[in-house]
């Protein structure tokens, strides 16, 4: 166990310098603004880690001392380390000033990591100061500039588009495969569905329903040959839209099975749908397992539903892929918007809508 104290021009400077001698496991204990001629910034931080005992001049191992002593002295350790690790189990990692510590929870509010939120915490002046850096982070991120000039632009090498829509149980990916196609259509592209899915019947006919209300057709296949027979049939086509069937994405059958798709050499535009309505860390892990595919795009379903929107924010700075659209009800065609950066920040501090 090593504990320390810092001293820096600012809470960035002070923590650079913490991470720079202790390591990233290190734990703030307390930081505090101190006033003056000069301010600076306090923080005392430790790291939970065993050090032999030397002694500076002859690097020789000290005696140890007492019984009694060495005896109060674990516990002492051992009381602390208990103390750290359940700062840190606990997420109340730090004692922070009183405006950054409005600021981090204000940020943990809205589901945002921790360690996403001490990042801006760093960086922010003040609370109103947290929508510039989160949309200045979310900038990064790419997005779709219009329905018309990116998912639907034909003037790529390819003479049709194929999108197929991926994710967990629950996502949305057959009422967004409708949303898709209705507005395909309404743009004047000749459109079809494909509907990869042996498992879940009610899906079947929920997406039968859709494709009669739009009027386009429909295709049910059960594996990648006979998708890929199906493409070849719908030649006459600018855009298929496949649907697939939601499962867990632990499963590593499941996995194999969406990568057989890939092997049939279709030119495939993969979009992986995540709710944000589920629980943060079930989206990342979600992400993990979907990661082993070639996904092009993420877009975020049920905003309507969520209570807190700081797992997109915690998607798009992890992950850094491209942003294709969002979902914002049930509703069929519509509750479907291409966004930039600005409403994307937005929706996750609420300050607005989409």
């Amino acid at each position: 166990m090593k504990i320390k104290k810092f001293q820096a021009r600012t809470f960035s400077e002070a923590l650079s310098c913490v991470k720079k001698e202790l390591g990233d496991d290190a734990v703030i204990i307390s930081s505090e603004d101190r006033k003056g001629s000069r301010p600076y910034v306090e923080i005392t931080a430790a790291v939970d880690y065993d050090v032999e005992r030397y002694d500076s001049k002859s690097s020789a191992p000290l005696a140890a001392p007492p019984a009694g002593d060495l005896a109060e002295l674990k516990n002492e350790i051992r009381t602390l380390r208990e103390c750290i690790e359940s700062m840190r189990n606990s997420g109340c990692e730090m004692t922070l000033p009183a405006e950054r510590k409005k600021m981090f929870y204000f940020l943990r509010e809205k589901s945002i990591r921790d360690d996403y939120a001490l990042h801006l915490v760093e960086r922010a002046k003040d609370i109103d100061d947290l929508e510039m850096l989160i949309s200045e982070d979310m900038s990064r991120t790419k997005f779709f500039d219009s329905f018309r000039s990116s998912v639907w632009d034909m003037s790529d090498r390819y003479s049709k588009r194929i999108v197929m829509l991926i994710g967990p149980t629950g996502a949305g990916k057959t009422t967004t495969v409708a949303k898709l196609a209705s507005k395909a259509v309404k743009e004047g592209r000749k459109a079809a569905i494909i509907g990869v899915d042996t498992f879940k019947i009610g899906a079947i006919e929920q997406i039968r329903i859709y494709s009669k209300m739009i009027g386009i057709p429909l295709d049910i296949v059960s594996d990648a040959q006979e998708l890929k027979k199906s493409v070849k049939k719908f030649n006459d086509k600018d855009i298929l839209l496949i649907d697939t069937t939601g499962q867990n994405p632990k499963d590593e059958q499941y996995i194999k099975n969406l990568k057989e798709i890939y092997k049939t050499g279709l030119p495939i535009e993969t979009q992986l749908l995540m709710s944000v309505s589920s629980d943060g860390d079930f989206l990342m892990d979600t992400y993990k397992h979907y990661g082993a595919l070639p996904v092009d795009y993420i877009a975020f379903t049920k905003t309507d539903e969520a209570v807190k929107l700081g797992s997109i924010y915690n998607l798009c700075r992890t992950y850094r892929k491209p942003v294709a659209y969002i979902t914002t009800g049930q509703r069929v065609p519509g509750n479907i918007e291409f966004i930039d950066n600005r409403k994307l920040t937005n929706l996750i501090l609420r300050t607005g809508s989409a």
